[in-house]
């Protein structure tokens, strides 16, 4: 029997080790539960135990409340209401 290397190729991926990097948000998500762990906090732990990195990380990026977005000129008006330097000029 013979098998094609397009076969072998998609027959071999199955065992190869998956490697990911972590994102950022599923850095800052380990440490929030390690940090949990370590003060006892119950109700991280639960909420991390239900809701995975992942999803977690998704929900984190599109929930509601994130820092507002401002036109150039709404933020030139805060930056000299405040008396910061100018804003850079965009390229």
């Amino acid at each position: 029997m013979t098998v094609s290397p397009a076969t072998a190729a998609y027959a071999s991926q199955g065992m190869r080790s998956q490697t990911r990097a972590n994102t950022l948000f599923e850095e800052r998500i380990h440490a929030w539960s390690e940090d949990a762990k370590v003060r006892g906090d119950a109700r991280a732990i639960a909420a991390l135990n239900v809701i995975h990195p992942p999803a977690l990380a998704l929900a984190l990026i599109t929930a509601p409340g994130g820092a507002p977005q401002v036109t150039v000129a709404e933020a030139q008006r805060l930056y000299d209401e405040n008396e910061l330097p100018a804003l850079p000029e965009s390229a």
